[in-house]
């Protein structure tokens, strides 16, 4: 029985694609970008995220800890020994007020599809779906084809957004029961690549130029990181890397936020890009006619959606 883990499943979103989505988020990712707005999805293994801000010292996690890494301190303040812990997720099973979390469950087939399948009468009257996101769900590429045929077999649209940084071989049979995918091209130095992201880039490129091949339709994003990515160089070497790739037609450029800061703390890891502002708005739209220059006498086009539109 196939299974694949899962770190949340968000319902109603309507910033992961068109219409009305369910997003499902893969566990594990092949990047380890800085900036990345959900570190809790770059490992594949379980992992507690305790907020103590949450507790309310009831004591049930330290009751059920087997390994003492759940306990609380002399002042009732709950303590996390994550060298301890082996992600049971008993304390997280008993936490009233979610103070400590689990983030990764398994699901088969079956139980995932059961989940997005809730949401039907919203993908139909929205024109949405699900879309498969993370983490990274080209990871996972068993359990992403399982479940991708299970959703075509209901009508049910599908979108992916990745990285591109799997083995196209094992995922390729993917691609065939995915509708359209968000492509994330980071930084087109393969080492500037490498020192944000912990990767390089060939194999990321050269995975969007066989998708491409392969017919779906696609959209490319780089996420805009002030001082790392937002050169007009960078920019318009992507747009001429794109320029070919019949089945890339617009290019997304996204801000910079750091909605995601707060969950580094409660991972116990630092936030390593605390001192890096958003881009304006001004110099996103800026950047939007840089890529244009290369893209639009092609008929193709580069866009910023400032408030997330996505009838583009």
């Amino acid at each position: 029985m196939k299974t694949g883990r899962i770190f949340n499943i968000q319902k109603c979103s309507i910033r992961d694609g068109r219409g009305m989505r369910t997003s499902v988020f893969f566990k594990g990712c092949g990047l380890h970008c800085l900036w990345c707005a959900n570190p809790e999805g770059i490992s594949f293994e379980p992992e507690i995220t305790l907020n103590p801000q949450n507790c309310i010292a009831c004591n049930g996690c330290m009751r059920n800890c087997p390994t003492g890494a759940s306990r609380l301190d002399e002042n009732g303040a709950p303590v996390y020994q994550r060298d301890q812990c082996t992600s049971c997720g008993r304390c997280a099973d008993l936490c009233p007020t979610e103070a400590r979390k689990l983030n990764g469950q398994d699901y088969t087939v079956e139980q995932l599809f059961k989940r997005i399948y809730q949401d039907r009468f919203y993908f139909q009257h929205s024109g949405g779906g699900v879309t498969f996101t993370g983490g990274e769900a080209l990871m996972q590429p068993e359990f992403l084809l399982a479940i991708s045929k299970k959703c075509r077999e209901y009508g049910v649209n599908v979108a992916i957004e990745t990285c591109g940084c799997g083995d196209y071989e094992k995922f390729a049979p993917c691609l065939d029961y995915i509708d359209f995918i968000y492509f994330d091209l980071k930084h087109m130095d393969s080492e500037q690549h490498l020192k944000w992201t912990g990767q390089r880039n060939e194999r990321i490129l050269e995975n969007l130029r066989r998708i491409s091949q392969h017919g779906n339709e696609i959209i490319v994003r780089t996420p805009v990181i002030p001082g790392i990515n937002d050169s007009e160089e960078n920019i318009r070497e992507t747009a001429r890397f794109i320029l070919p790739l019949a089945s890339v037609q617009k290019y997304e450029l996204l801000a910079y936020h750091k909605l995601g800061v707060n969950k580094y703390k409660l991972l116990g890891k630092p936030y390593l890009l605390e001192e890096i502002q958003e881009p304006t708005a001004e110099h996103m739209f800026h950047l939007v006619d840089v890529a244009n220059e290369v893209l639009a006498p092609a008929g193709k086009k580069c866009f910023y959606n400032l408030n997330n539109d996505y009838d583009e």
